[in-house]
């Protein structure tokens, strides 16, 4: 994403906010805006507890979008993520013709890419990437992919097969006994292998005739099949990961096995190859980078040769060119329910792991540590020491009216200077429940990226200017009904409970879905065992300043962790 474009939607966030907030005046409960009987106060609260707790490991089977790559954040430390699926014939029971032999067999994925680019003077286009952290130019890494012999489970076997397999962030030692073949071509171009990177350059499918040779664009075939120059492009693809896998094993593992029965339908394949694995390495320490990608848009394809059977009208047939189509990848949305894992490898820097042991649960903390994948959780307890009924007796007896709330995030800006990526949007949500809060329900506010919807319930990154270094300011969540529920008494002269906020990083506002903490814990009498299902595809991290700030120098006190409550009351 653009920081420019991100700026820009920024500013229009603290519009919409101002917009908001006027509407609100003029219908929560009364019409107060203009009457001179009613003025506008903003209550800050005083007693917000908030601190950080570790996830652990956390269920990463079957997400919608993975990590692959490697990403170092001086901050928080190094990840590796691996991905493991299954993979599925696009016809089952497919019949290959006579006599057929593998071509080549490739791998494209593409990559999430902004839709500007430029073109250099050779007509070549390039991108910017969405969606890759670190350098994705000078950090490489190796990259690996190997046939997975373990078999991915539909159904959890300790459960009498009742619920579904839950796979988890660290289990990775239970794929590597079972790893096959190593299926990448040793080919000359490293940049698929033991030097591989985010290329953000297109791809190109050059025109062939009817047996795969190269022709030029009078449809004759090249004499030289490896001068690029008079190849003709037939097809452009935006940038991708590009992989040429080995014939020789296609060959024997599918078009050799078409009358084994074990192409028969899927439920057989998905036993008899149990998928591909994708393992990184770093070449160099600490280097890379890491995407996120949808492993369920991947073309994979066998090219072969192939002719009729023979007759003693025709004994030798003429030999085609062919295609055949494999899927791998779970898509919820679609008809594909490849079962896939993301592993991560984490190494947990000294401040990171310093900072979760100095979290406080019982008086908070100064810094708040929130990070995607295996990482950690803020928690906030918004009102503590009486405070809260207080409040209500206030509204009760004064009649005052709640018309705006926000829950105010300020970045560390020191301890965030080393990091190349911050977090574009945090995500607040009921952690006692494990479900929304009411104010995200209640937006249908749209950005012009889906990521940037719920515009008004917010938290997307306000930054400095790019002149004085575009670094992140705060994060800022709107959480008005939220608090006049809990401050206002129902129909049945009730309250609605005090519960426990939860705040995470988030890939995607749109994506509510909650996952399975490996180990669940308990902070303050609540129960944590899941956690947002986006925070676990976002490998970020940001430090945000907490409930507790030592430093008596008033711009730093200015920046400790805030509630405004802004209320409309009598004159």
């Amino acid at each position: 994403m653009k920081k420019s474009f991100l700026k820009i939607t920024s500013l229009f966030v603290l519009f919409v906010l101002i917009v908001s907030c006027d509407k609100d005046f003029n219908s929560l409960d009364s019409d107060v805006i203009g009457d001179q009987n009613f003025v506008l106060e903003k209550y800050p609260v005083e007693s917000l507890i908030a601190y950080t707790k570790q996830t652990g490991s956390v269920q990463t089977n079957n997400l919608p979008l993975n990590a692959l790559g490697i990403y170092n954040n001086p901050r928080f430390g190094l990840t590796k993520a691996h991905f493991v699926t299954q993979v599925e014939l696009g016809n089952e029971n497919p019949s290959f013709g006579y006599n057929p032999v593998v071509d080549s067999v490739y791998l494209y994925i593409p990559y999430f890419v902004d839709p500007d680019f430029t073109t250099e003077a050779s007509g070549e286009r390039v991108y910017e990437l969405d969606s890759v952290f670190g350098n994705p130019i000078t950090a490489k890494f190796r990259l690996n992919v190997y046939e997975n012999g373990y078999y991915l489970r539909d159904f959890d076997p300790t459960d009498n097969l009742q619920s579904s397999q839950k796979y988890y962030s660290d289990e990775k030692n239970i794929i590597d006994p079972f790893k096959g073949t190593e299926l990448l071509n040793n080919s000359v171009n490293t940049a698929q292998n033991s030097e591989f990177f985010y290329d953000k350059k297109e791809l190109y499918i050059y025109k062939t005739n009817g047996v795969g040779l190269y022709v030029d664009s009078n449809d004759d075939v090249l004499a030289d099949q490896n001068d690029v120059t008079l190849r003709v492009i037939k097809e452009r693809k935006t940038p991708g990961m590009w992989l040429d896998l080995k014939n020789s094993f296609f060959q024997q593992k599918i078009l050799d096995a078409s009358s084994s029965g074990n192409l028969f339908n899927n439920n057989v394949f998905k036993n008899y190859f149990r998928g591909l694995l994708f393992e990184v390495e770093e070449t160099t320490p600490g280097q890379g980078a890491l995407a996120i990608l949808d492993f369920s848009k991947a073309e994979f394809k066998i090219l072969y040769k192939a002719s009729a059977e023979p007759t003693a009208e025709n004994p030798n047939p003429a030999r085609t060119r062919r295609e055949f189509s494999l899927k791998m990848g779970y898509n919820a949305s679609t008809n594909l329910r490849n079962n896939s894992v993301n592993f991560f490898d984490y190494t947990s820097s000294t401040e990171y792991t310093n900072g979760l042991a100095a979290s406080d649960e019982v008086v908070g903390s100064d810094k708040l540590y929130i990070k995607g994948g295996n990482g950690s959780l803020a928690f906030i307890d918004l009102f503590g020491n009486g405070e809260l009924e207080s409040l209500r007796d206030n509204i009760e007896a004064n009649n005052w009216l709640v018309n705006d709330a926000r829950l105010t995030f300020y970045i560390d800006k020191d301890a965030m200077l080393s990091a190349t990526d911050e977090p574009e949007r945090i995500y607040v949500y009921d952690a006692t429940n494990n479900v929304v809060l009411i104010d995200y329900t209640y937006d249908t506010s749209s950005g012009l990226n889906p990521k940037n919807n719920k515009l008004i319930f917010g938290g997307i990154i306000e930054r400095e200017d790019l002149s004085s270094g575009g670094k992140g300011i705060k994060y800022t969540v709107r959480l008005t009904e939220h608090i006049n529920r809990i401050l206002k008494k129902d129909d049945n002269g009730n309250y609605q409970n005090n519960i426990k906020i939860g705040v995470s990083v988030t890939e995607s506002i749109n994506l509510v879905a909650t996952a399975k903490l490996k180990t669940p814990f308990t902070t303050n009498g609540v129960t944590i065992n899941s956690l947002p299902l986006a925070a676990i595809i976002n490998p970020l991290g940001t430090v945000l300043y907490g409930n507790i700030v030592t430093d008596p120098n008033p711009d730093e006190q200015a920046k400790k962790l805030k509630l405004d409550i802004y209320f409309t009351k009598p004159n």
